[in-house]
C-alpha cells in the first residue's frame, strides 16, 4: 500500500464528517382557501309575540390575513316571515273581529367573524357580530280588509357556531341573536328581532 493510498484512507472519514449536511427545503404551507359561500336554513324564533318561522339565507365571506388568518368578513342575505293571529275585542268595537298578521323581513347583514381553524381536526368554531339593515313589510287582514305597511330599520346581530369538514366543503350549525324593531300601526313599537334557535347549512371554500 502506497503512502498516498494510506493517507487517503485516513483522511476520508474526517472529510465525510466535516462535510455540511444537505439543506432540506421546508415543507410549503398549504394555500388557505379564503373565499366562502353557503346556503343556510333554520328556525327563527322571535322575542315578540310573533310565531316561530323557517328562515332562508345565503352568505358570502372572505377570510382576511388579519389576526393571523382568523378574521373573516361575511355578508349575508336572509328572508323570513313570522306571523301572528288572534281576535280583536274592545268595548269600542260593535263586533269582535279575527285578524292575521304576517311580517316579511329581509335582512342584509355584515359581520366580522373570528374563526379558529381546525381547533381539532376538521372542526372550526367561530363567533361574530355586526350591523344589519332590515326591510319589513307587514300585511294585516282584519275587518274584511288588508292593510300593508313597510319600514326599513337598522339593527345588529351576534352569532356563534362551528363547521366540520365533510366532502368538498363543511357542514355547519350556528346560533344567532338579532335585534331589530318595527313601529307599525298594527304592531306598535315592538321588537322584530329573534333568538335564532338553530341554523344549518353547508359552506364551500375556494
Amino acid at each position: 500500500m502506497t503512502i498516498k493510498t494510506l493517507a487517503l484512507w485516513l483522511l476520508l472519514p474526517a472529510a465525510v464528517l466535516a462535510a455540511p449536511e444537505p439543506e432540506i427545503a421546508p415543507a410549503e404551507k398549504p394555500r388557505l382557501k379564503r373565499f366562502m359561500v353557503a346556503p343556510k336554513l333554520g328556525l327563527y324564533e322571535p322575542t315578540s309575540r310573533l310565531s316561530g318561522a323557517v328562515f332562508f339565507g345565503v352568505e358570502a365571506g372572505y377570510v382576511t390575513p388579519g389576526m393571523d388568518d382568523h378574521l373573516a368578513v361575511v355578508l349575508e342575505l336572509d328572508w323570513v316571515r313570522p306571523k301572528a293571529s288572534g281576535t280583536l275585542a274592545d268595548p269600542r268595537l260593535t263586533n269582535a273581529s279575527d285578524y292575521s298578521l304576517g311580517n316579511t323581513e329581509v335582512g342584509v347583514l355584515l359581520s366580522a367573524v373570528y374563526r379558529v381553524e381546525n381547533v381539532i381536526p376538521r372542526l372550526t368554531p367561530y363567533g361574530g357580530v355586526g350591523p344589519g339593515v332590515y326591510f319589513h313589510r307587514t300585511a294585516t287582514n282584519a275587518f274584511g280588509s288588508q292593510y300593508i305597511e313597510t319600514e326599513t330599520r337598522v339593527g345588529f346581530q351576534m352569532m356563534g357556531g362551528a363547521d366540520y369538514v365533510f366532502g368538498p366543503g363543511a357542514a355547519f350549525g350556528e346560533l344567532r341573536y338579532t335585534f331589530s324593531r318595527v313601529d307599525f300601526i298594527s304592531t306598535g313599537n315592538s321588537s322584530a328581532g329573534s333568538m335564532l334557535a338553530l341554523g344549518l347549512g353547508y359552506r364551500l371554500r375556494f
